[in-house]
């Protein structure tokens, strides 16, 4: 048998040789692996006896749990592709992946019953928290015969996760059991950290993304302790952190932010046994990380990739941050190097490798890259050219293999001719003490054909003005650069992962777009 094959696999060996070591848990239930392994057989037989075998959809609309983790690795055992159901959308975008992904079989929480339309209440589903109306989970699995032995490996389709849609209706990604256990095996080639058995993993991030549900892979895989919180908490994951003595965990940079805003007393806390905070998914301001840095006395990495490379392409390791902070300042405005068993280059627009140093778009070829979209032929081939996975994100790379991603292709803007990356303003604007936040976009403007236009949340103080903004950013970014108008909102549209809506932001200030001619 090939080692990278089933991802259950690894669950039947760890509950073989250290079945007493304690897999996960949740404020409700707690399994050793024997204990997990049981119940993931259970729930596999009571999905065969329900009519589900490979291939088939199944969507978990929950928040993060033991049985919403163990669901997931039921399917990997049977070949059921588990869709995972981002709960924080409206039920029209709920049912627009649930009908496009052709789902069977609904597992969910009794609190988005409401996210059910049409499509999803014609499909059987089983409620994990009991309501009256649906079978009760626990009830529900002792139905049919355990299913003890994989069924599914390799180059089958592990889990088929959507696009965030920040521009255009989300795809299906579709994820195989060779990707997943690939990617974690490349992580700790790359950054030398890896999960130890028995070690503490915190699992934050909600599972139907990739950082939660890799993460939490990675404690199966590794033979880990995975303690699971249930929805993100900015004082509820501290609190955790603290009190589990947690070694590891994985977040987006906002939970880092607003968890620093809502703990007075986080610089007291103790985070002792903590060796890694693993970050990504959106950048994250130089002043946050030096302030996360300083509390939590602990090695960080960063992680650049998307859905469609299973977890990541590049990181940026401990070794890296700290050479940062003594010599090499600016590898903090880098995602890092590929990682093991990645290329990467950037590109023009013609797919010609670009000189050291010029911005492009960044491509990768490597063994996590998906096995392509859910019915989506056309665009898979448009994103996967000849082995190479065209990102949409804008970078450069410098002569020791840095990459510094510039922003989104589709969000650069250009203004008489020159190209600008919003995501370099808003690095600068972020370093203003007024501003909390910030997100740039290009509006439309007819001498220039467009220019820059920022949204900014106030950190509390007096709000600056257009004049003010130009001021502070005169002797920090070119003039073509500057914003010179803006508006004040009190939060940024982001989705799940931390990315700022940007199509929503057009939206809003579609009518306020003057011409600056």
């Amino acid at each position: 048998m090939s080692l990278f094959y089933s991802l259950t696999d690894h669950l039947d060996f760890h509950a073989q040789v250290r079945g007493d070591t304690l897999l996960a848990s949740d404020d409700k239930k707690s399994l050793n692996f024997a204990e997990a392994k049981r119940r993931v057989d259970r729930i596999a037989g009571a999905m065969e006896a329900s009519g589900l075998g490979a291939g088939d959809r199944v969507g978990i609309l929950a928040k993060n749990s033991v049985d919403n983790l163990c669901t997931f690795l039921a399917c990997a055992r049977l070949g059921v592709v588990a869709v995972g159901l981002n709960y924080r959308l409206t039920q029209p975008e709920v049912e627009f992946i649930a009908s496009d992904a052709e789902i069977k079989h609904l597992f969910f929480d009794a609190e988005f019953d409401g996210l059910r339309g049409d499509y999803l209440r014609a499909q059987p589903g089983v409620c994990y928290d009991g309501a009256d109306r649906t079978p009760n989970f626990d009830k529900w699995i002792e139905q049919g015969e355990p299913v003890i032995d994989s069924r599914a490996g390799g180059d089958d389709v592990l889990f088929q996760m959507y696009t965030s849609g920040t521009t255009g209706l989300p795809k299906g990604v579709l994820i195989t059991h060779r990707n997943v256990l690939l990617v974690t095996y490349q992580g700790p080639m790359t950054t030398g950290k890896g999960h130890r058995v028995g070690e503490k993993g915190l699992v934050v991030a909600p599972l139907f993304h990739a950082v939660g549900l890799v993460g939490a892979l990675m404690g199966v895989i590794y033979g880990g302790t995975m303690i699971i919180q249930r929805d993100y908490d900015p004082v509820g994951m501290i609190d955790t952190l603290e009190k589990e003595q947690i070694n590891t965990t994985a977040v987006i940079p906002v939970m880092l932010q607003f968890s620093i805003i809502c703990v007075p007393d986080i610089a007291e806390r103790d985070f002792s046994n903590l060796h890694t905070i693993n970050y990504g998914a959106s950048p994250i301001a130089e002043d946050l990380l030096r302030q996360c840095m300083d509390i939590f006395k602990c090695d960080f990495i960063q992680g650049y990739g998307q859905t469609e490379a299973t977890l990541a392409l590049t990181f940026l390791t401990a070794d890296d941050h700290r050479a940062a902070l003594n010599d090499k300042p600016q590898l903090l405005r880098s995602c890092g190097r590929a990682v093991f068993g990645t290329e990467i280059r950037i590109v023009d627009e013609h797919g010609h490798t670009l000189p050291t140093g010029e911005i492009g778009e960044i491509v990768a070829s490597g063994p996590q890259l998906m096995k392509g979209y859910w019915k989506r032929d056309d665009a898979t081939a448009k994103t996967i050219v000849d082995g190479w996975l065209h990102t949409g994100d804008a970078g450069r790379m410098d002569d020791e293999g840095y990459v510094y991603i510039q922003d989104r292709v589709k969000d650069m803007i250009i203004s008489g001719g020159e190209n600008i990356y919003p995501a370099e303003l808003e690095n600068v604007l972020m370093s203003h003490p007024a501003i909390q936040d910030a997100a740039v976009i290009g509006v439309s403007d007819e001498q220039w054909g467009e220019v820059p236009f920022a949204v900014l949340v106030s950190a509390g103080q007096q709000e600056l003005t257009a004049e003010d903004l130009v001021e502070f950013c005169r002797d920090k970014l070119a003039g073509y650069k500057i914003p010179r108008q803006l508006a004040y909102v009190e939060a940024l549209p982001r989705n799940p992962t931390g990315k700022i809506l940007k199509k929503d932001l057009r939206e809003q200030f579609r009518d306020r777009m003057k011409n600056t001619a």
